[in-house]
């Protein structure tokens, strides 16, 4: 669904909530959502989230939400930090604990990533995102093959020709398998042929990156600005694209979805 549909109807049913019933923590969450995601407004999205914790010391998901806000704004510790506080408060919830193994990776604690993984993964051993997570932890921990290897065992599991290649197609790249790289974004642009309402310039943008073009690169992640693809704002701080910090064009991104 394209976020401009999506996050319409997230303000239009959150606001309904929250005339019935202004205390429920997750109808704050919900607005901080679109707030973060969408609006990029990051003093109402990080209001909202402390409000909501305010109500419900429990809403485990307002914490998931708050660690993306400190990535964005380039605080990994403090996001490292919420989503420990998180897990002491559910310590069996799948998507704690794999935000958590992300927060490891965008302060560049891979070993604890990958521990974080590999627990996840005795209780749920073919949950994509958790695969996912371990391969781009292996990558940056310098083992691209092994993160291939991953990578290739997620788009298996989408059971579909054409969904999950991101990871494959940046390992490509990092293993200077290019005809490989380039056949993923062929199936991704056909993807966007077959599915306009998939957004998935970021994907596209990632490989071409790994492949050392930037002007594709910054092509791609403008077309996710202009689309409001929410992602994008924390896609710039995961470690595997630090060398694009150094392009002028990096700044005026910041700009775009105003952040200082």
């Amino acid at each position: 669904m394209l976020p401009t549909k999506a996050f319409e109807i997230v303000h239009r049913y959150a606001d309904k909530a929250l005339e019935l019933d202004s205390t429920i923590a997750e109808s704050h969450i919900a607005k901080a959502s679109a707030h973060l995601f969408y609006e990029w407004k990051w003093k109402e999205a990080y209001e909202g989230l402390q409000k909501a914790i305010r109500l419900n010391p429990g809403a485990i998901e307002a914490y998931e939400l708050l660690g993306l806000y400190y990535i964005i704004l380039g605080q990994k510790e403090k996001a490292v930090q919420t989503l420990e506080e998180a897990e002491r408060i559910d310590p069996l919830s799948p998507i704690i604990l794999e935000q958590l193994g992300n927060m490891y990776i965008f302060a560049g604690r891979y070993d604890d990533a990958i521990r974080q993984a590999d627990k996840l993964l005795k209780m749920h051993p073919e949950m994509r995102i958790i695969i996912e997570m371990k391969g781009w932890a292996t990558g940056m921990k310098g083992d691209w093959q092994a993160a291939l290897e991953l990578f290739e065992e997620v788009q298996r599991l989408t059971n579909h020709p054409l969904k999950g290649w991101m990871g494959a197609g940046f390992a490509y790249g990092r293993l200077g398998m290019k005809e490989k790289a380039l056949e993923v974004i062929r199936k991704m642009e056909q993807r966007q042929i077959e599915e306009p309402g998939a957004v998935i310039d970021a994907d596209l943008a990632a490989v071409w990156f790994t492949l050392g073009n930037l002007d594709k690169t910054f092509y791609y992640l403008n077309q996710c600005v202009d689309k409001r693809m929410g992602p994008v704002s924390y896609f710039l701080e995961y470690p595997a694209y630090k060398e694009i910090k150094s392009d002028p064009r990096y700044e005026e991104l910041k700009k775009r979805m105003n952040i200082e």
